[in-house]
């Protein structure tokens, strides 16, 4: 897929950064893609429309500091799947009302689910937190934010996650 993608850019040294970026970026963006979806298949088709977005808006990737291009690529993955998955006449838990079937052991796509339930500012730092498994300094420089921010929104979604699995019927 990288040449294809190379074949957008002219310049040798966009084709490098660009290069070294989605080298160190693409497996973690497909594991995050093959989360939202619930689908190896559609996880990978998801990111190769992602990459191909992120070069249809190139002039924006280069303009965005290299610390927040992965923040930025991040939403673009999730918007993807998204989109992908209403096409399909699928769609996430996004609604609070949603009424989430009864947990079993070992339910992890539950507590995936309740998670993409919560509010937008506390969703992407939780799935980045414990699905991605990043450092809050990680997050902080991706999204933009502080570190000292990011602990609080990860503390604050964390008891809000907690109240909503006890809604859920899981125990603690």
């Amino acid at each position: 897929m990288l040449p294809l993608l190379l074949s957008a850019l002219e310049r040798p040294e966009e084709k490098r950064i660009f290069t070294l970026f989605f080298q160190a970026h693409e497996q973690g963006l497909l594991r995050y893609a093959r989360s939202l979806t619930g689908s190896p298949v559609l996880g990978e088709e998801v990111c190769q429309e992602a990459w191909m977005k992120c070069l249809q808006h190139a002039e924006t990737f280069f303009a965005i500091p290299p610390d927040r291009r992965l923040g930025w690529m991040v939403v673009i993955v999730k918007h993807t799947a998204y989109s992908l998955l209403e096409k399909e006449g699928r769609h996430l838990p996004l609604d609070p009302d949603w009424d989430a079937p009864a947990p079993e052991a070992g339910d992890v796509q539950g507590i995936v689910d309740l998670i993409r339930a919560l509010p937008e500012q506390y969703r992407t730092i939780l799935e980045l937190k414990f699905l991605w498994e990043w450092t809050d300094r990680a997050i902080a420089q991706a999204v933009g934010l502080s570190v000292d921010a990011v602990s609080a929104r990860v503390s604050r979604g964390r008891k809000l996650l907690q109240q909503k699995l006890r809604e859920a019927g899981y125990h603690d």
